[in-house]
Parts: C-alpha cells; sequence; structure tokens
C-alpha cells in the first residue's frame, strides 16, 4: 500500500492539469453520471447528468474527469488508498489530517481563501470533512498576476474493518475567477453520502 500520510492538493493538481489539457485519448475508461466505482477497500457513485472519464486509476488511486464543463473549467473525483499509524479516537485522527494538510510544501502557488476542517458527523466512519478554495497563481507563483480559483469539497476517512487504512475522497474544480458553478457543494455532498467501503 501506499506509504503517504495523507494525500495532498498535489496528486489532485497533476490531474487537473491534465484534463485542462484535454489529453483523454481512446484508452481511458468511461462512465455515467450515477455509475459505481469500485476501488479496492472503497467504492463511490459519480455524480449523475454528467459524463466521465477515469483519468488515473491505479490499485490505490484513481482520478475521474468529466468533460461536461464550460471552456477552462474541470471537474474532478479523486480518491487515494494510503497508510496510517492508527488513532486513538476521532480528535486525534481530525488533529493528524490538519497537521497532514498544513505540512504540504509552501511554494507559494496557492493562496488559500478559505478552508474548513471539522470531523464529519454526516457519516458514521471516523471522517474528516474538508472544504477549500484557493487562488492557483500557475508554476511560477506570480502573485499579482493572472490565477484560477481551486475549490475541494471532500472527506479523510479511517477504514472502518481496517484501521491502519486511510481513505481520501474528493471533488475538485479548477474556474477562472468569477465563475460559478451552483452544484459543486450538492454534488460534493452526494459523492461522500454515497461512499462505501469494502475489502481489499
Amino acid at each position: 500500500m501506499r506509504h503517504c500520510k495523507f494525500a495532498g492538493r498535489m496528486f489532485i493538481y497533476a490531474v487537473v492539469t491534465l484534463l485542462s489539457a484535454c489529453v483523454v485519448g481512446p484508452s481511458y475508461q468511461e462512465f455515467w453520471g450515477g455509475e459505481r466505482v469500485y476501488q479496492p477497500g472503497v467504492s463511490f457513485e459519480l455524480p449523475a447528468g454528467k459524463s466521465w472519464v477515469a483519468l488515473i486509476r491505479t490499485t490505490y488511486q484513481a482520478a475521474i474527469g468529466t468533460r461536461d464543463m464550460p471552456p477552462n473549467e474541470t471537474l474532478i473525483v479523486a480518491t487515494s488508498v494510503y497508510d496510517l499509524p492508527g488513532y486513538a479516537n476521532k480528535e486525534e485522527f481530525l488533529q493528524a489530517v490538519k497537521q497532514g494538510r498544513a505540512a504540504e510544501p509552501a511554494t507559494g502557488r496557492f493562496e488559500k481563501i478559505s478552508l474548513v476542517e471539522r470531523l464529519y458527523d454526516a457519516r458514521p466512519e471516523t471522517c474528516v470533512f474538508h472544504q477549500s478554495a484557493s487562488n492557483d497563481y500557475g508554476v511560477e507563483a506570480k502573485r499579482g498576476g493572472q490565477y484560477t480559483v481551486y475549490e475541494t469539497f471532500g472527506m479523510n476517512c479511517m477504514h472502518p474493518d481496517y484501521p491502519a487504512v486511510g481513505i481520501l475522497v474528493e471533488l475538485s474544480r479548477k474556474a477562472p475567477p468569477g465563475t460559478t458553478f451552483p452544484e459543486f457543494e450538492t454534488m460534493g455532498s452526494f459523492l461522500l453520502q454515497s461512499v462505501q467501503f469494502g475489502e481489499f
């Protein structure tokens, strides 16, 4: 299994960049909205109303994007399965997730707009919900220049049957500033509630 404390935004953002470049060939697996996707240890249902294509799908990572978006916008569902050292309770897991996300490299590329991190009481499992928005100034990180807005809506969970396994499920959106996508939170909530934990 992957030895990653917490899956950071760079994996997901690399996939966003891939989708933005329209690197989609005929070998990529396609899905319909409402279809359930199975990975070892977890499955989830893709939000309805759009067609989806797998950009990355390995044993422990998946990134599935839609092409049904306006120009210069991306929408991606990503999952990652990773190792956990084991935590005594939900609060300890919450603090570990916060510390793991805060420890992501400070490259200057992202400027935080908002961030919410809390225990996710909408699920019976031990999960930490996160919702964030950041200005992305690109690889050169030139503040004051052009930027896009990068939003996430997701959760990190301890697998209920395998407490040494963590699972990230997240919906992310990248778009020009000033654009809106009212369905984002509804789709994100649907995705998180659709998650089912299974065997490896």
